[in-house]
């Protein structure tokens, strides 16, 4: 998260001073599973190709093997990926050819998900579940339990008068299936004391053999968050049961265990986006996600104090628990309804905080979106995207790009303000080109004033999101501006590469009476000197800032600027300041 910035609130290095730190390196236990996989593939005609793809192999393909003559598909691989005690996530797959594979669709239309054994060199056979859990339905009762205290500790739930129901794919995520307090259950908690709040419901359920089931916990209408072990989807999970009932694990409400309280307060700087218009005090703004509320509501909204120096600081206090994790994002009410912050600390995620232990906190403020007044475009400028298709294969498939027949797309909220809809009539605007037979794909656009200069973006297959997994992006940030246009540097196609804000300043021994000095820059970047370490004596030199400077030459982080600086007598010293 970046903090509130002065002028020259962050330093990147001084030139001529070596800063090193030491390290301490840990031998670590690896990881290590023995997963045996298998798949009914009765329900399926002609199924060609049968392989698995999951966490455990970077989503590739797995080849399973027909046992014998039966319709049962099945093989076995040392998992390394995947944590011991953590989550293995995968889906079964055929293809027609062995080139092309599709995945199947599950019962709850997402990730098989199961915990894996907790010691390293464990074995684990997983239940044979049908393809497509597309067998013959079958019935049995499942048991589901929560501890709800520390959302009674929050004032959030009330015994016997709150609601709490479990909701899923079993019973189409309707919260039909209220909980029923059972005070026989007693919890003694990490502070010894002894807590009833145990909710429990049973009901029978049918699907398909061993189908995949997901779930969570509701209090009040409001999903629970942050469940550790969860599908990928963020929602706990169990295989339909078969030959006996299930009773599921007793988990705390969006795994929060009883904890002390803390005040925490959220606050965030919306002076950006006031000066280039894309937000009025009139729109509101507010904090979304604490304890799972995602509304821009009455517990949601922030104020500012007219009185401040910056009365464009909005702030939110919250009760949570201490030592919980916590999701959220700033939002505000734009004429187009509800706008969520993009964060460049993020890749466009969620905001997180764990809070400490402490009877009260203040979070760093946080820019919205991470966008000061200085990391924004004070004119339009012309930027040309590149991206080598080499080799290019849509994620999650095997399907190799096609220079023949296929369109390459660039997506970005650059652009407009939002991310476009993926698909190719929306991104028509957008269409990169090449010259036969090169696989470097290209298009130069205009990015008006106010856009953040670091550049998040993506880039697509026919207009598909289909380069990286979700909120998995391309950052890159716009070095200069001084001739109106700027090339990024070329990327490949799957390689999610980010750029560091600024930094790499160097300098060379003096030659003719200059030195040879270089720096990642970007408009909101200047050059400081100093004569000496000590004291507060260091001098700007806005020239440097690439809203002026475009000489230099090109790196696989952008523009590198270069310059000779007059050597003079005596000592001279650098630095880098982002404003």
């Amino acid at each position: 998260m970046k903090t509130q910035k002065t002028k020259s609130q962050k330093l990147a290095l001084i030139a001529g001073a070596l800063f090193c730190a030491a390290g301490i390196l840990s031998a670590q236990a690896a990881n290590s599973t023995l997963v045996t996989f298998s798949v009914d593939l009765g329900a399926v005609s002609n199924p060609g190709y049968v392989a698995v793809s999951g966490s455990f192999n970077a989503w590739g393909q797995l080849n399973l093997v027909q046992e014998g003559s039966s319709t049962v598909y099945t093989n076995t691989v040392n998992d390394t990926a995947d944590a011991n005690g953590g989550v293995l996530q995968y889906k079964f797959t055929t293809s027609a050819d062995g080139s092309s594979y599709s995945y199947e669709g599950t019962a709850d239309y997402n990730n098989r998900a199961v915990i894996l054994p907790s010691t390293s060199g464990a074995s684990l056979i997983l239940p044979t579940p049908f393809y497509n859990d597309a067998g013959t339905p079958v019935a049995q009762d499942v048991t589901f339990q929560v501890d709800m205290s520390q959302q009674i500790n929050l004032g959030l739930f009330t015994n016997d008068s709150s609601v709490v129901t479990v909701n899923g794919n079993f019973n189409g995520w309707t919260g039909v299936n209220a909980m029923t307090h059972d005070p026989s259950i007693m919890i003694t908690n990490q502070y010894g004391l002894v807590t009833s709040n145990v909710y429990t419901t049973t009901f029978s359920i049918t699907n398909s053999p061993y189908a995949a089931m997901d779930y969570k916990f509701v209090e009040n209408g409001n999903y629970e968050v942050n469940a550790t072990l969860n599908d990928g989807g963020g929602n706990r999970f169990f295989a339909m049961p078969v030959t006996s009932p299930l009773t599921n694990a007793l988990f705390f409400f969006g795994d929060a265990p009883y904890a002390p309280l803390s005040q925490v307060t959220f606050s965030v700087d919306m002076s950006a986006q006031l000066q280039f218009g894309n937000w009025s005090p009139s729109y509101g703004v507010f904090c979304q996600g604490i304890n799972g509320d995602w509304n821009n509501d009455a517990v949601n909204t922030m104020t500012n104090n007219p009185g401040a120096s910056n009365t464009n600081l909005y702030y939110v206090t919250y009760t949570l628990g201490q030592g919980s994790a916590n999701g959220y994002k700033f939002t505000y009410n734009g004429p187009g309804g509800t706008v969520y912050e993009q964060p460049s600390s993020t890749g466009g995620n969620n905001r997180s905080y764990t809070v400490p232990l402490l009877d009260s906190v203040s979070v760093p403020t946080a820019y919205f979106s991470d966008v000061s007044p200085y990391d924004l475009l004070s004119s339009n400028i012309d930027v040309t995207f590149s991206v080598n298709m080499t080799n290019a294969v849509q994620y999650g498939t095997t399907t190799a790009f096609n220079p023949g027949s296929d369109f390459v797309f660039v997506n970005s909220a650059a652009f407009t303000g939002s991310w476009q809809s993926w698909d190719p009539i929306s991104l028509s605007s957008y269409l990169l080109t090449n010259n036969p037979p090169s696989l470097v794909y290209s298009g130069t656009f205009s990015i008006p004033a106010g856009t953040a200069l670091n550049l998040v973006y993506k880039y697509g297959i026919n207009g598909a999101d289909n380069e990286a997994g979700n909120g998995s992006n391309h950052g890159r940030y716009i070095r200069t501006t001084a001739t109106g246009a700027y090339t990024l540097p070329m990327d490949t196609f799957g390689n999610q590469y980010n750029e560091p804000a600024f930094g790499q300043l160097a300098v060379k021994s003096a030659a003719g009476g200059n030195i040879a000095l270089s720096w990642l820059g970007a408009p909101n970047v200047q050059v400081q000197t100093s004569t000496s370490l000590t004291g507060n004596n260091w001098v700007s030199h806005p020239e440097t800032s690439g809203a002026v400077w475009s000489s230099g030459v090109n790196s696989t982080n952008g523009l590198i600027s270069v310059t000779n600086w007059p050597a003079g007598t005596g000592n001279l010293f650098f630095r880098l300041i982002q404003q």
